[in-house]
């Protein structure tokens, strides 16, 4: 919106009125007044604070004083045009510290009219964001490191397995993890789904990750290794946030799934005919109760048969859509992967397992 009046009155208001003056000089933004040629009319402490620049020093001189020389013309010209037609500009930038240092800054210039509705000041709000940029990289470094944490997709003789990790943010609540015997032909996993978003379920999940990888192997039943992860992850979990979990066996050489809930108490089995059926399993969360009560349960598996264990951001979607793609094992995973992060709403993975072969043939 653009902002008129008289340049002497906006002068006069800023250096005469108490209380406005107050607010100009007492605000943690930079404030920054110029006229049309970028020249520095007034600024408050804070935007000397931010620049390096005393008062004195920055009063008289051209805003080019604190340029980076990071952005090239193109970028100059689409801000001064946009400043123009519509009055502000507001975005990020890099500007130079009197010290020599680069900072970013997030800025906003808004043009000032006088009455014959020519512009003939600016005024840029400023505030560092330096720190948060370098907060947002890390962030964004986690979330590549989470990734490479995740299994690869395979397919050998006997099974395809396709996976998806949709993060709402850069990092994670949810995980996934699943280990192949060629021995015994057994595929086991688990996929889990921690309350909340961002660093602190990405450092959950993490912890829960560890747990699974002590406690997961063929010689404990599901639901030894829910009930000590459940036991040894309750110190890790703050006040009122806890964990969903789902774990399955997929025996090749006898044909069968074995699965244990927690939280996560459903999945999709598409059969060989491609139909589709929503398997229920009641189980409790884990990191809340001491001493939860979980089901194992075993079915049989078919050669053609699809699994697909979801979180709740593609479950959710996926009951409400039901979509059907037979057999189609990369098909399905496709579709889940084209879903929008606005359509989400939340954390979403998925593991896809297609049985190729079943028994010792």
């Amino acid at each position: 919106m653009d902002h008129r009046g008289n340049n002497d009155e906006l002068h006069k208001l800023l250096t005469s009125s108490n209380v406005v003056y107050s607010v100009f000089q007492g605000m943690k933004e930079g404030l920054v007044i110029t006229d049309i040629n970028a020249n520095i009319l007034n600024v408050n402490q804070a935007y000397c604070t931010i620049t390096g620049y005393s008062v004195q020093e920055l009063i008289g001189k051209n805003l080019n004083i604190i340029k980076s020389n990071l952005h090239d013309q193109a970028f100059y010209r689409e801000l001064w045009k946009r400043i123009t037609s519509e009055g502000r500009w507001e975005g990020e930038i890099w500007n130079r510290h009197k010290s020599g240092r680069l900072f970013l800054q997030k800025l906003s210039i808004i043009a000032v009219r006088d009455k014959q509705d020519t512009i003939n000041q600016y005024v840029g709000v400023v505030s560092d964001i330096s720190e948060e940029e370098k907060l947002r990289k890390d962030i964004v470094r986690t979330g590549m490191l989470q990734r490479t944490l995740l299994p690869s997709p395979m397919n050998i003789k006997m099974l395809e397995i396709e996976t998806v990790f949709r993060p709402l943010n850069y990092l994670g609540g949810d995980f996934f993890d699943y280990y192949w015997d060629p021995e015994k032909r057994i595929l086991s996993g688990y996929i889990i789904d921690i309350m909340g978003h961002g660093v602190t379920a990405s450092f959950q999940n993490s912890v829960l990750r560890v747990l699974f990888r002590q406690n997961f192997d063929h010689n404990r039943t599901l639901v030894e290794v829910l009930k000590t992860i459940n036991q040894e992850s309750m110190s890790y979990f703050l006040e009122d946030t806890f964990a969903a979990a789902l774990c399955f066996r997929i025996n090749l050489e006898d044909g069968l799934l074995t699965y244990a809930c927690a939280g996560i108490n459903k999945f999709i089995k598409c059969q060989s005919n491609g139909k589709l059926k929503v398997i229920k399993q009641p189980g409790p969360y884990l990191g809340i109760l001491s001493d939860p009560v979980f089901d194992e349960i075993t079915e049989e598996i078919k050669m053609g048969e699809l699994l697909f264990f979801m979180t709740d951001g593609f479950m959710d979607i996926f009951e409400m859509n039901n979509p059907l793609y037979a057999n189609d094992l990369k098909g399905y995973m496709n579709k889940l992967r084209r879903i929008s992060i606005s359509d989400l709403k939340d954390d979403a993975s998925a593991i896809g397992v297609l049985v190729k072969q079943v028994g010792g043939g």
